[in-house]
């Protein structure tokens, strides 16, 4: 049996099975779920969600680069090649707090969004407030009552992140404020919430969840190319990308210090350990049976099979 169900910007028949799953289900996967109309801001926040998905160049593309934005922002805040920090627990707390201004900045560059009079945007016409936390609750200001917010957070523990839209009213708000008079939503408001995406996984920043031991290992080493030598020696089989490579070994080229010639390669070869390119090495890569790379990733394998180890040096990455 089959059902109709909006999906992206089209109407899609799906199994009905598929229908049947949570909402919370549906929006995790990237499904487009269709506000309520018994919702009491129902037109204004279908209004505004058309605009933010046709601003975003349709759905598909929107549920893919939003959560690429949001690791954007947090990295470029990290700043790992100049501050030589890469977690965001090593920010100091003003630095946390300018993670949501520069996710503000992203999102309206990216959706090419007017800045708005009295809030943060103006959207199809219509003042919006941006909300962002990288905790559990959202910090809402006086002048954002009666005015439509978005929402967005991002976990970096779980890599998940959520994207919603709401009309902020006093009744979905708590009691309690801070010293700035900013309330939380509180957890029956969150019911009132149109979320696009909700709890959705966004890429994972590479060095969380390492152990701090491994991580001052790698960061620790002298020079440049023996850093990312240690790195692919202690992170074999799994995908690094080219940032994760900027950030340990920042320089003009920073490829360079991967290269053959005196870089991390050539130290790697000698202990029999091959480094891939996801660009250049996409067809061994899947023979190796390794994880998929994409072009602006890079991954290691120290072969124990003797056809793997065969394969590598009939391509020239092992002697």
């Amino acid at each position: 049996m089959f059902s109709e169900r909006r999906v992206g910007s089209r109407r899609s028949t799906q199994p009905c099975y598929l229908f049947a799953m949570a909402d919370a289900e549906l929006t995790r996967l990237g499904f487009r779920k269709g506000l309520d109309k018994g919702h009491r801001d129902y037109e204004l926040l279908t209004r505004l969600e058309d605009a933010i998905i046709r601003h975003a160049r349709g759905w598909d593309n929107f549920v893919v680069d939003i959560p690429n934005l949001l690791r954007q922002a947090i990295d470029e805040v990290i700043d790992a090649p100049r501050s030589r920090r890469f977690l965001i627990s090593e920010l100091e707390k003003t630095e946390k707090t300018y993670i949501g201004t520069k996710i503000e900045i992203l999102l309206r560059n990216h959706l090419k969004l007017d800045r708005g009079e009295v809030l943060d945007v103006r959207i199809d016409g219509i003042e919006v407030d941006i909300k962002n936390t990288i905790n559990i609750a959202w910090m809402i200001p006086r002048e954002a009552v009666g005015h439509p917010c978005i929402l967005i957070s991002a976990n970096e523990k779980t890599a998940k992140c959520s994207f919603g839209l709401v009309v902020i009213q006093e009744d979905i708000l708590t009691a309690g404020s801070n010293q700035d008079k900013k309330k939380t939503i509180s957890a029956s408001g969150l019911s009132s919430v149109h979320w696009l995406l909700r709890n959705k996984d966004y890429p994972k920043n590479f060095w969380e969840g390492v152990s701090p031991q491994i991580l001052r290992t790698v960061t620790g080493s002298r020079g440049g190319s023996e850093r990312l030598a240690e790195m692919f020696r202690l992170f074999e089989r799994r995908p690094i990308s080219r940032e994760v490579i900027l950030a340990l070994a920042p320089q003009k080229d920073t490829l360079k210090r991967l290269r053959k010639n005196g870089g991390a390669r050539d130290r790697l070869v000698k202990e029999g350990i091959a480094l891939l390119s996801g660009k250049y090495h996409g067809a061994l890569i899947e023979r190796l049976d390794l994880p998929r790379c994409n072009p602006n990733e890079f991954i290691s394998i120290r072969p124990r099979r003797p056809a793997d180890i065969q394969l590598l040096r009939e391509a020239g990455e092992l002697s």
